[in-house]
């Protein structure tokens, strides 16, 4: 991929992270460690049990996390547009993901390898930047998320989700949206036709 082309896409993660910017040269070794990689609806970032080293921006597209438990998938969250792909346990802890993540439609991601990106902190603090704002994404992340089975109702839930995400409902199956506010296909059905009515 041509320099111009990649920072064309990656324009609008660099602007939702406020990072900073890049000169010619730095953006060159992004590319020694990137690439940009198309996901078709249904295949796999990465699957538990496996450990995997690379972290990606979504360029297009959508992804659910979710965890299988007595061969019944839990989704745990959605990521859209912008939004970050990553194994944690991988990254931080170097061992297998519990999670696996999944595109929900045909997608395009900006692909990096950690491992590689990790020695680029050492050479620039432009790149310690890109990590912070990594890490932070992932704790409000799950933050929001703790906070929102703490706290929130399912219907709430799903109003925050639907809110947040406006085309939420052109990209993600019912029964994923319903194992995610932590109800059955049925019991979101009812909280769909109370909501419309009003």
């Amino acid at each position: 991929m041509e320099l111009a082309d990649l920072m064309t896409l990656a324009d609008g993660f660099v602007g939702h992270y406020k990072l900073p910017d890049l000169t010619i040269e730095e953006w060159m070794k992004v590319m020694e460690i990137s690439e940009v990689k198309p996901l078709k609806k249904g295949e796999y970032f990465t699957k538990a049990g496996l450990t995997t080293f690379k972290i990606a921006f979504v360029l297009e597209g959508s992804f659910r996390y979710f965890y299988i438990k007595e061969d019944n998938e839990k989704t745990a969250y959605f990521v859209f547009k912008n939004g970050v792909l990553a194994s944690l346990e991988s990254i931080t802890e170097n061992k297998p993901g519990t999670q696996s993540i999944q595109a929900l439609e045909d997608s395009l991601l900006f692909v990096i390898d950690y491992l590689k990106m990790k020695d680029l902190f050492a050479e620039h603090h432009k790149f310690e930047h890109l990590g912070r704002a990594i890490g932070e994404h992932y704790i409000m992340m799950l933050h929001n998320q703790l906070s929102s089975f703490l706290v929130d109702t399912p219907e709430e839930r799903y109003r925050n989700l639907v809110e947040t995400q406006p085309d939420l409902l052109n990209s993600v199956p019912l029964q994923y949206i319903a194992s995610f506010i932590g109800v059955t296909p049925v019991s979101l059905s009812r909280i769909r036709k109370r909501i419309y009515k009003k």
